[in-house]
């Protein structure tokens, strides 16, 4: 049974009207701080992450913290999968407001191999992954906002990982596909007339930008978030850059 089958609490301290907010993978640092920043602005999280140790830890430390969240397991490229985890959100918190995806399957290695040397059964598995995973969680999340009163959103990241390691920026020809891809099925989901209450838009992640080009220099994720989530949200058919907000450290 999936965690998120058990009620978020509706306190005087958490009403309901407080946006319910679904952040996958958990277990990254991008997916950590973005429901870590969603719940210190009042929205009420659901931390989803292929580990339970992990989706258990991030829940834990927001509540500790004073937010509302809890915990969610699932595997996001199997279909039955996503399916229970929005039947139980569902069933027990009616459905969510927004979708963050973050969830990134790191392996394998072709991550940060040349192209020469990626095999091609895992770069099958790779791609294929990351695009079910993708199309199954956003396809799910868009039936289960449909009869929202209010329009729900689906925010998508890409470049996972940008600027991480100062000694390799680059993330390689497996992870530069897969973020290509993901920005596309996100801007052919944004045109979909059956998703047209919805708003569909990717945030790119970028490393850093030189103090000579200031005036170029995106906006945080972090902030980028709570705009978009709480405070403004976008139309649809965006591709958003944003600097991570977490530092570079040593690969």
């Amino acid at each position: 049974m999936t965690n998120a089958e058990h009620p978020l609490p509706d306190t005087p301290d958490t009403p309901a009207h407080r946006p319910r907010v679904l952040v996958t993978g958990v277990e990254q640092i991008e997916g950590a701080g973005a429901a870590r920043v969603l719940a210190e602005a009042g929205c009420r999280v659901i931390a989803h992450s292929f580990s339970a140790d992990a989706a258990d830890a991030v829940a834990t430390e927001i509540t500790e913290a004073g937010g509302t969240a809890y915990p969610a397991v699932a595997d996001l490229t199997i279909e039955a999968d996503v399916d229970r985890l929005f039947a139980g959100l569902e069933d027990r918190h009616g459905g969510i407001d927004s979708l963050m995806h973050t969830a990134w399957l790191p392996g394998p290695e072709t991550a940060t191999n040349n192209l020469a040397d990626i095999a091609p059964a895992d770069w099958g598995r790779f791609t294929y992954d990351h695009m079910a995973m993708l199309f199954l969680t956003t396809r799910r999340a868009a039936s289960s906002m449909q009869h929202n009163p209010a329009p729900g959103t689906i925010l998508t990241v890409t470049g996972l990982g940008a600027g991480l390691s100062i000694e390799n920026p680059d993330s390689g020809p497996a992870r530069d596909a897969i973020n290509g891809a993901v920005e596309s099925f996100t801007m052919a989901a944004a045109r979909d007339n059956a998703l047209a209450a919805l708003r569909i838009n990717t945030i790119r992640l970028t490393p850093s930008i030189g103090a000579d080009v200031a005036d170029a220099v995106p906006p945080s994720l972090d902030e980028l978030l709570v705009l978009l989530l709480v405070e403004r949200p976008l139309g649809s058919g965006h591709v958003i850059p944003a600097a991570p907000t977490y530092a570079l450290v040593p690969s």
